[in-house]
């Protein structure tokens, strides 16, 4: 008995991999606008649409890797505004000037800093709330990296599980700038809200 419980302790841990699949669902940022002029300015929905990582089950508990590819944000898509609930439209000159912007060296800088990355080693289900999990992990933005935990809930699907929820970040702390116009009467709040509905397929156990 000794013997075996030995074995069991010393063997290799298996976990189950998942994939996280960026051709479907949803990755967005919402940032609102503020000031005196926030009138003449936009609210912002920014959506990731190349990204890749992984979530490997083990027992109870989980980790998470997600890479976002800073450059390959899109801004104001009118279906992604529709969706996130605003119905004023973005001109298509003024959606090519703010994904210049956003990706340029005063905002996100995407030429020094091209991934965004989500790395949690901890990922635990809620005793409380059916279906949810918390993840506590490091998010690294502009080459600043913070700790962010970020309550997921998983649904399942044909094939594998939707993975949904939401985290609040304050981009300051993280060195991104508010983007200003007008003097700063019209300017991003320091608050942006990332919401996320993915897909999760097999990807096998190793």
């Amino acid at each position: 008995m000794l013997a075996l419980a030995a074995f069991l302790l010393a063997a290799p841990v298996r976990a189950d991999q998942w994939a996280l699949d960026s051709s479907t669902g949803s990755f967005r940022v919402v940032v609102l606008k503020e000031g005196p002029l926030r009138a003449l300015g936009h609210d912002h929905v920014l959506e990731a649409k190349d990204f890749r990582g992984t979530v490997e089950l083990l027992d109870s508990s989980a980790t998470l890797h997600l890479e976002v590819n800073a450059a390959g944000l899109d801004a104001d898509d009118p279906a992604a505004r529709r969706a996130e609930g605003f119905d004023d439209e973005v001109s298509a000159a003024d959606r090519e000037k703010i994904r210049r912007a956003m990706r340029g060296p005063k905002v996100l800088d995407v030429r020094r800093y091209p991934l965004i990355i989500y790395d949690a080693r901890q990922v635990e289900p809620v005793a409380s709330i059916k279906d949810m999990w918390m993840a506590t992990g490091q998010l690294t933005l502009h080459g600043t990296t913070m700790d962010l935990e970020v309550p997921v809930t998983l649904t399942p699907r044909s094939g594998g599980y939707w993975a949904s929820g939401y985290a609040r970040i304050r981009p300051s702390d993280y060195g991104v700038k508010p983007v200003k116009v007008f003097g700063g009467a019209v300017r991003t709040a320091d608050e942006a809200v990332v919401k996320f509905d993915i897909a999760l397929t097999h990807a096998g156990v190793h």
